[in-house]
């Protein structure tokens, strides 16, 4: 009976998957941006259990970095509307792989270019991207096991009972 309990707890514990909550929005309206700073979270939504893509994997994965880019269009690719040229852009979102790996730090200035990220397609930005992966930023949500599961192990334990 210990036994069984104690693989029960195991399973249970070993199953968990801490997420991240990150805010998701992106600026669609440059006159009415509610993604923009100052950051209003009534009208944006976080999402508690953020999973997103990874490089080189297939799927989607617990999200270990909220970020924020914030920025001016400063050029475009040849099919990306011109129009975009010197308007702010605000995206916050949730990732998986660390786009800051190289500097070192959760947050860089600058020129940088926007390529197939997150509906993005060929922009370069004059701005910030900045990473956050703590509480002071979002909150770690606990993904519990699938209840079906507790049921199984359950009623195994039941049946186990019973011989």
């Amino acid at each position: 009976m210990l036994l069984i309990s104690l693989i029960i707890i195991f399973i249970y514990f070993s199953n968990n998957v801490y997420c991240l909550s990150c805010f998701k929005c992106m600026t669609t309206n440059f006159e009415n941006d509610t993604c923009s700073d100052p950051f209003h979270p009534m009208n944006n939504r976080l999402e508690n259990e953020c999973f997103a893509t990874s490089n080189g994997r297939n799927g989607l994965f617990p999200a270990r970095f909220c970020v924020k880019i914030s920025g001016i269009i400063v050029d475009v690719d040849r099919n990306v509307n011109r129009s975009l040229l010197r308007k702010r852009l605000y995206l916050r979102t949730c990732i998986t792989d660390n786009i800051m790996d190289s500097t070192r730090s959760s947050d860089s200035t600058g020129n940088f270019r926007l390529k197939n990220f997150n509906q993005i397609k060929g922009v370069r930005m004059q701005g910030t991207i900045t990473l956050c992966s703590h509480d002071g930023c979002n909150q770690a949500i606990l993904l519990t096991v699938n209840s079906m599961t507790i049921l199984f192990f359950l009623f195994i334990l039941l049946i186990y009972q019973l011989k």
